[in-house]
């Protein structure tokens, strides 16, 4: 039994990578055939790179996936900052700089809704 779920999973596991091999590196159409519409997306950043105002607006910039060209999204107002799951001012965003972060943006308008750490 535990060889036919291997099996199976191997096969399923093949056919996800033959589907997704047609299209180049850092390409990738998210939205592709999945049936989901997604709205926002997010920056891992290992070493965080923003600017951020006495106005709390300001940007970052990074990338979506190691093959991907590097982007800038906008902080503004309304962009929400985390410490371990717990919000926290957005100036203390500043803390981050160099240090991993994760920032999520709406697609559409590259703007950013917040920033995890």
């Amino acid at each position: 039994m535990n060889k036919l779920i291997s099996a199976l999973l191997l096969f399923v596991s093949f056919a996800v990578v033959a589907e997704d091999a047609d299209q180049p590196r850092g390409k990738h159409d998210r939205n592709d055939t999945r049936g989901i519409i997604m709205i926002e997306d997010a920056i891992e950043a290992e070493s965080l790179r923003l600017s951020l105002n006495d106005n709390m607006t300001g940007f970052v910039e990074g990338k979506i996936c190691d093959e991907c060209e590097t982007i800038k999204v906008t902080i503004t107002p309304r962009t929400k900052a985390y410490a371990n799951g717990v919000e926290v001012p957005l100036k203390t965003v500043t803390s981050r700089l160099g240090r991993p972060a994760t920032v999520f943006f709406l697609i559409e308008t590259k703007e950013v809704s917040r920033i995890r750490w």
